[in-house]
């Protein structure tokens, strides 16, 4: 299996080429799709490949992934519609030529409208955390947080949801009263754990989350937070929410994502009593492209 994979998502661009299954070179940008005209698009991937340099040949197929396959993106992919079977999820893509000297395919997202949830990118991540564990509940964590839940019997990919964490957590830090007049941030273990308490307690008195992240602002204000460990805290807060509402009463999940957010869910999983593996994003998409091509045959 040689090809070179492209995750281009809304802020980020990331070109990994593959050999044998296995990863030989990567490059990542800043060039996310939002912050690009639709018009350089092309010219940006080519640009972006040559980066790659002995690793990239004119012959390798390239399959890209994310919002690159949107309608802000090369080309409109579409959506798998849930409920959807592993076949499918790995099934062919649509295929644009004259852009590249290589063969070029779009990877198609999943969505449910039954609950007007989309997903673009994640969904190879979830193929390859598939083939690679036997979780049957998986959450791409991030910006927005892709919970998806499968069903290994039936060989189907089940559930969809959407948890805003990463944005929400940005938002009300860097645009909120909230954050307004903070020192610089410290990481605090401490401060993270008793913000995914607070989210507990949210949880089980039927609470509002959204007065709780106003109260971030009081507790520091009244001394009872140090407000260089805000940060930390509104993340337990945010991070050990999104686990109560995205995971299955009594089901363990795998968690996807970088290294740095794999260590915070880790840590509000343990507070919160919940079982848990990890998978890094990287080795899930590498993962779940492979299993595109062997499904090819």
């Amino acid at each position: 299996m040689n090809y070179i994979a492209v995750d281009w998502g809304t802020s980020n661009f990331r070109a990994i080429s593959v050999r044998e299954g296995q990863v030989i070179r990567s490059v990542q940008d800043t060039c996310g799709v939002a912050k690009c005209e639709r018009d350089a698009l092309a010219e940006i991937l080519r640009q972006q490949l040559l980066r790659l340099e002995e690793a990239w040949e004119p012959s390798l197929p390239v399959l890209l992934c994310g919002m690159i396959g949107s309608n802000i993106g090369l080309a409109d992919a579409g959506y798998l519609t849930l409920p959807l079977s592993f076949s499918d999820l790995l099934g062919k893509g649509r295929v644009l030529n004259g852009i590249l000297p290589n063969p070029l395919t779009l990877r198609p997202g999943i969505s449910d409208p039954r609950v007007n949830e989309i997903c673009r990118g994640e969904e190879m991540q979830l193929a390859g955390a598939i083939a690679l564990t036997d979780a049957h509940t998986f959450a791409a964590v991030g910006t927005h947080s892709k919970w998806m839940t499968i069903d290994r019997q039936q060989q189907r990919v089940t559930g969809l949801r959407t948890l805003m964490t990463g944005e929400l957590y940005q938002l009300v830090l860097n645009h909120s009263v909230v954050g307004k007049g903070l020192p610089p941030q410290v990481a605090s273990a401490s401060a993270f754990s008793e913000g995914v308490v607070v989210a507990q307690s949210v949880g089980a008195q039927h609470s509002d989350l959204v007065s709780e992240l106003f109260r971030c602002r009081g507790r520091y204000i009244f001394g009872k937070l140090d407000p260089a460990f805000a940060a930390s805290w509104l993340s337990g807060l945010l991070i050990g929410h999104e686990i109560l509402c995205g995971h299955p009463i009594n089901a363990s999940v795998c968690f996807i994502g970088s290294q740095a957010l794999l260590s915070l869910y880790q840590q509000a999983s343990e507070v919160l009593g919940v079982s848990c593996s990890t998978l890094e994003a990287e080795t899930a998409l590498i993962a779940g492209l492979n299993e595109v091509f062997r499904h090819a045959g």
